[in-house]
Parts: C-alpha cells; structure tokens; sequence
C-alpha cells in the first residue's frame, strides 16, 4: 500500500512538468496498460500509474471546462475538445457561445466577501449562462469598472457581461497568477457591462458576520491583519502593510491553514475535555468521551473553516484533521510519517489541482522538518531510584523550561534552515532576521493575537462589548509587534538567479558533506580523503563552469526580451552588461503597475540595479505606466523620452527624443529616427529606435501611425540610406493597429520576425486581421504576446534564436487554457 500511495503521489508531481494534458488517445493508452498491469500479477502494484494519470486529467478538465445540462459528449472532453471545436452543437461545451466576444448574460451567486474597497472584483460561482444552467461550473473571476452597488457573499445576480477564458500575464520570476488562479479552480474571467437584476438579495452567515465584525473594527489601526486573520480575506491589508509582513517574513501567519486550524483544534479540546469532566463524567460516556471531544474539537474547526470561506488551504487542513482525528478515534496504529503522506495522498484525490499550489509544498515542508525533529529527539525517560537525590521542585521546573526553550530555539533554527531552500525558489529573496522575528512572533500570534481574535470575532455576534475589548486588543498587541519589528524588514534581500544557484549549490554540497561525514564509518580512511576530495572539487569545478558560461553569453550575445504586460509595451535590450528598457507598460487605479509585478521581478532576478537607458516612446499609459515605478526601483543613468515635457512629473530629467541622436549600448548602435518635432498627436510622437550590432538588427516604433511611416520612408530614400529601415526584429507599430503597418512600411522594413505587444482577447482586437495578413503576405514569422507570453530573442552571429514564456521557458498545461 505504501508503494502504490508512493507512486501516485509520484505521478502527482510529475504533472506540474507535464506539457498538456493527457487526450482521448492518452485515455486510452491509460486504459490498456491498466489491464497490462493487472494480467501480469508482478507488475500489478503498477496499476496505480495510468489511473492517477487518468484521473488527474479527466478531474482537471472537468473542473476548469465545467458540466452544463447539455454537456453530455465525454469524447469532446476527452479530445480537448470542449467547446471551439466541437461541431456538435447540442452537445457542445457549456462555454461554447459564451466565448465568442459578444455580451451574455450570466447569473451568479457571489462567493468572496465585499467592502467598499474590492467591490470592482469578486469571485462567483456561476448558475447559469444565457439560461443555460450548469450542473458543475469552475469559479469565475468578476470585474466591476464602475460598480453601482455593493453586492455581498451569498447573493444571487444576473449581469450582462463578456466572458474569456483566463489566460494571465506570463513572464519569468513573477507571480504564476493563472496557475494560482486554477490551483483555485477559477478558470474564466468576466468584464460585467451591466447590472440586470437581483436574483436573491439575502446574505449568507458569513457575510453578515463579515460586516459586522467589520463595522465593529472600523476605527481600530489594525483593521485589516485582523480581518485577514479572521476571514481570511486581505483587500483591506494595505500595499505599505502586505509588503512589511512580506519582508519580515511572517505571511505565514496571516494565511489561514495549518497553524489556525490546529490551535484551535488544541484550545477546542482543552476547553471541552474540562466541561465534559464536570458535566458528564468519563464513567457514564466510556469510551465514547474522548471521541466526543474529538468530534466537538473537530466542529468547531469546521465553523472556522466556513467563516473563512473554506479557502483551498483551510479545506487541505481540515481534511488533515480529520484524518488524524478518525485514525487516533478507531485507535488504529499508524506512524506519523505514514499519517503525513496518507494525507498528502488523500488531499491530493479529493483535489488533483491542489499539487499547483506553493502553500501546499510549504506547509507539508514545514511539517515534515517538525515530525522528524520530534522524532529525533525522542528519548527514553530515566527514572529516579533513589528519592533523597530527587532535587526541589522548583529546579525541575527551571530545567524544564530552559529545556523547552533550547528546544524551541533549534526548531525554529532548523526550519528556517531548511526551509531556505524553498523559500529561494518562491519567493527569490530572504530575510536576514527572519530567524529571530518568526522566533518571537509565532508564539505572540499563536498564543494570543490569534486565539483572542478569533474569540472576538465570535463575541462580536453574541456579546458585541465584549467582543470590540478583544478586538482592541489584538490590534494594540499587532500596533506594538510591528512598530518594534518594522526596522527589521530592512534586511529583506531580494537576490539574484545566479546568487539563488550558488546559494542552492553551497547547500546541497553542505548536505552530501554531513551525509559523507555521517557515513564515514563504513568506508576506509584513504577511500574518506578521495570522495571527500571529489566532492569539494566537483563543487568548485561546477561553480567556475557555470560562471564562466555567464560570461561568455554576456560577451556574445545580445538579448532583446519583450514582455508580456497586457495592452501594452515594454522591451528590454541587453548587451554586454549594459541595459535598455523600451517603455514601461501600464498602471491601473488605484495602485497596481504591470512594471512592479511583471517587470522589476525579472531584472532583480537578472541582478540589474542599473538602467543604463531608460526610453519611454510617449506619454500614453499603456507605455508609460510603470516609469514611476522602474525609477524609484533602479538607478537610471539617461532617460529619453518622445514627449519629455510630459514626463517631467515623474521625477526624473527626461531628454527629449529627436531624429539623428546617436549613443552606444554594449556592442550596439542606437540611432533616434523620429520624431523630428513635437506634435499635437501622442502617438505620432513616438520615439523610434533603431539598434543594430552591423550584422542583425531590431526596430522600436511606439505607436506610429501611416503618417509616420510614410515620413521615415521619405527621409530614408532622401538621404540615399534606404537601409536604416531594415530590421530583423520588429516591434509592430501600434499594437497591431490597422491605423499602421502600412504595406510600403512593412515592405521597407522587411522584417523576419514581428512582435505584437498586445492584450489577450483585448477590446480592442489587436492586431487586425488586415495588419496580421500584410505581414504574411511579406512572409514575416509573427509572435503576439498575449498568446506566446514573454518573448526573447538570442541574437548572436547573424543567427537569431526565439523563445517564448508558453512555448520554451516554462511550456506547461497550466500556462495554457484547456479550451484552447
């Protein structure tokens, strides 16, 4: 049994490196080698393979493509063909009208919390779409531009909307939003146009408590840690607060999981097994009194789990407890590793899209690490023979506690050391005294600011006095923590790829050392000195090795990376260590900057601290957006802009673009080819640039419309260079727009490969059909980046090689929609 659990968690894992889905013909392939395993007895342990694989496929489809009334042809399910391709309308998926771009109308019952501040995005369960009701339907993403009144959790509501499947940015070193997205089984997104009507305007449970524990802390400092910690639920958290928690390392402790369920499992049972001593005495309930506590200890988290909003982290703890709960209740004899995967196991076929999300390898880390210190710190108990060497109570006591506190200190050590690791690989910075503040902070947050928000959140319902006390107490005790820890976040480090790797490397041949030293007892002493000698010479050969490859990319290589930031541009070209970035992509009310969250990831992640030029085409958002952000994140040595005078407001000395400027970047020529003047246009005032290295070359157009192309045609063949046109690369003028790319521009460019920076399914439909046709006719290879993702481009001696996020970088299913 341990061997088939073993493999199926197995086959789970795999799955996150799995580039699609298993189809009709995988299906099938599954189905044979079940009966394979099954007629040949050796291999029958096998049969969990091809099931789990089965299973999870089968399981992800259904759950992210949704079951309408009508949807009953399992075969277009299995084919990946669920809704655009299906020429069986009657049987077609329950999304197949839904997206073709025009307005439905869709009814929904709201499913997250609401307040004043995110009331423009909620998520909802969806009932039915242009009446076509639903019988199993993935949650759906709701956006509000211009919401007109406050709905709540538990209300049913019709909107006209346009529906889309979801398909997030992808860029390197960012948030995985679309994988966080389907870990949480929401796999659509709708932009509502209107309000129709209120299908059923009554509230649910939580949501009423919501409000009024809302209305009860409205004026408390601390408002949001405590809401978050109650119902889970951040929007009211600060940008200034998410990121403090961040940096000292403590978002653990305000996500609901583990840690809650299990203290309040422990307060629960403490609480219960005291009344039920007074009022029923363990005579009269036998052995049925300490599985009563158990099942009341046990409801009492489920009531917390439904405040929450069973969030995917709170289900997988309950789900935990549940099992320990019903193992320790039938006294049945399991060993704590063997309980650990059992649930891991279990978790993981009750929800197969649980093995997307980080919390869940973060959790089960952390709990492993605990198990095996425990269990290696076991130690039979001595017994005292003689009584007059007994000493005074209370230095058995004092021992005790400094006992439990050198305890507690190499816990906290060992998980902080070992779960560095991940850490790095999630989050790519660390915390210096992370060690220290969770030290003092996963006491004060479990012992008291926890436990006494939960209290008050209950009271609040039934005693409302007493319940404020408390909540005012948990916010003075978090006033306190983070003024006195606030100075700490300081040492937050964000770090480097290459710094992440070498950090990794030190560890793991830090590991095969203790493991080497560990085991030196079966191998002879001159054997000892020669592996030991391998290993440390193994380790310093990879390390010089490896540098010496970045190197030698830097010096031969230029790199021209376009990212995927929606509606919008940002390139960035490299050479030789020096750094252009072409525009900043958009920012949105009230604070959210695709640079912070798309861009300023990835340079970190590269180590760029320096810009040495930073050009901003013109002053529309879409471009311009994010250049806030980059300058008071980077150092910018030389700005450029199309429209300076406009962006003098963001802090920096801006020069302004004109025709024939000339600079260096690495072993690159840039040359300025518009504009000549300032117009009245935006987009005509677009900076145009052109890098080259002799050989290869790449042109930036901003916006540019006919009028501008035209004028760069007229001034090329003026000046007998019709040469300074020619690009291999082309960031296409406006998206896309059929206001530009002109046939005779496309033509003077002539490029190889062209680049539309444009939104997935953006309102806009860019590019154009007409625009998409020129270039075919030109026999031009084309890349949009709402479908490819981040784009890079490898040039190096006349050869030009490309990847992109969903096809090369990071080619997974779950960077791609199944309907698709």
């Amino acid at each position: 049994m341990r061997i088939s659990i073993g493999l199926s968690i197995a086959v789970f894992v795999s799955t996150l490196y799995w580039p699609q889905l298993l189809n009709y013909s995988g299906i099938l392939y599954c189905v044979l080698s079940v009966f394979i395993f099954i007629c040949w007895p050796r291999w029958r342990t096998l049969v969990i393979l091809p099931l789990t694989a089965a299973y999870f496929s089968l399981f992800t489809q259904v759950t992210l493509l949704g079951v309408s009334v009508d949807s009953t042809n399992v075969l277009n399910i299995l084919q990946n063909k669920p809704s655009l391709t299906s020429v069986n309308k009657q049987h077609a998926s329950f999304f197949t009208n839904a997206l073709n771009g025009k307005d439905n109308i869709i009814t929904v019952q709201v499913k997250s919390l609401i307040n004043s501040k995110n009331n423009g995005y909620f998520i909802a369960n969806i009932i039915s779409i242009n009446n076509q009701h639903c019988i199993y339907c993935p949650l759906i993403e709701m956006r509000w531009f211009k919401p007109i009144l406050l709905v709540q959790a538990g209300q049913v509501h019709q909107f006209k909307a346009s529906i889309k499947p979801l398909q997030g940015k992808a860029n390197p070193n960012g948030f995985d939003r679309q994988k966080w997205r389907y870990s949480n089984h929401i796999a659509y997104i709708a932009n509502i146009r209107t309000h129709l009507q209120t299908i059923d305007p009554s509230i649910s449970l939580r949501a009423y408590l919501y409000q009024k524990v809302l209305h009860a802390s409205d004026k408390l400092e601390q408002q949001g840690a405590i809401i978050a910690l109650s119902f889970a639920d951040k929007s009211l958290l600060s940008d200034d607060e998410k990121q403090l928690i961040k940096q000292l390392g403590i978002a653990h402790l305000f996500a609901i999981s583990g840690l809650h369920i299990g203290l309040l499992f422990v307060f629960s049972f403490f609480i219960f097994n005291l009344l039920l001593k007074r009022i029923l005495p363990i005579s009269l309930l036998g052995w049925f009194s300490w599985r009563l506590i158990y099942l009341l200890s046990f409801c009492v988290c489920l009531s917390y789990g439904y405040i929450s909003g069973f969030s995917l982290p709170t289900q997988r703890a309950l789900l935990m407890l549940f099992i320990s709960v019903l193992m320790f209740s039938v006294k049945r004899k399991i060993s704590l590793f063997d309980l650990l995967i059992l649930c891991l196991w279990i978790i993981l076929l009750v929800d197969p899209l649980a093995i997307l999300s980080s919390s869940l390898w973060l959790s089960f880390t952390a709990i492993s690490i605990i198990l095996l210190f425990v269990w290696s710190q076991q130690k039979p108990q001595k017994t005292q023979k003689v009584e007059a060497d007994m000493p005074a109570w209370w230095e058995i006591y004092s021992q005790k506690c400094i006992s439990f506190i050198k305890w507690l200190l190499l816990l906290q050590l060992i998980l902080t050391i070992f779960m560095l690791p991940i850490q790095l690989l999630n989050f790519s910075a660390v915390s210096l005294f992370s060690f220290i503040i969770n030290l003092i902070a996963i006491p004060l947050f479990s012992w008291f600011i926890i436990p006494i928000t939960l209290l008050g959140t209950l009271l609040v319902m039934l005693v409302e006095p007493i319940g404020v006390f408390l909540l005012m107490i948990s916010d003075y005790l978090l006033i306190q923590f983070m003024y006195y820890f606030s100075e700490l976040s300081e040492a937050y480090l964000l770090l480097s790829d290459l710094t992440i790797k070498l950090m990794l490397s030190v560890f793991i041949f830090s590991l095969l050392v203790a493991l080497f030293i560990y085991l030196q007892s079966f191998f002879l002493v001159k054997r000892r000195m020669l592996l030991l000698s391998i290993l440390v010479f193994s380790f310093i050969g990879f390390i010089v090795v490896r540098i010496g490859e970045i190197g030698w990319e830097k010096q031969n290589t230029w790199q021209v990376e376009v990212f995927d930031v929606g509606q919008g541009l940002a390139v960035l070209i490299q050479s030789e260590g020096k750094y252009l970035l072409y525009d900043t992509g958009p920012s949105y009310p009230p604070n959210y900057a695709t640079a912070e969250f798309e861009i300023l990831p990835y340079l970190q992640a590269k180590g760029i601290r320096d810009l040495d030029y930073l050009i901003v085409s013109h002053s529309d958002n879409d471009h311009a957006g994010g250049a806030n952000i980059i300058q008071q994140s980077l150092k910018v040595k030389k700005a450029y802009a199309g429209e300076a005078l406009k962006m003098h407001s963001f802090y920096l000395d801006y020069q302004q673009c004109i025709t024939g400027q000339q600079f260096i970047l690495g072993k690159l020529s840039v040359v300025i080819l518009s504009p000549s003047v300032v117009s009245k246009n935006n987009n005509n005032n677009s900076c145009v640039l052109k890098i080259s290295d002799g050989k290869n070359s790449l042109l930036l157009t901003g916006d540019i419309s006919h009028t501008i192309e035209q004028a760069l045609i007229y001034n090329a063949l003026q000046n007998n260079n019709s040469e300074i046109l020619k690009a291999d690369i082309l960031i296409a003028p406006h998206h896309g727009s059929k206001s530009s790319s002109s046939e005779a521009f496309i033509r003077q460019v002539n490029p190889s490969w062209v680049v539309f920076p444009a939104g997935y399914r953006n309102r806009w439909n860019f590019p154009a059909l007409q625009v998409v046709q020129r270039y075919q006719q030109q026999g031009a290879k084309q890349l949009t980046t709402g479908n490819t993702g981040f784009i890079r481009f490898n040039v190096q001696n006349q050869h030009i090689e490309v990847k992109t996020y969903r096809e090369d970088l990071a080619a997974y299913w779950y960077h791609r929609h199944p309907a698709l």
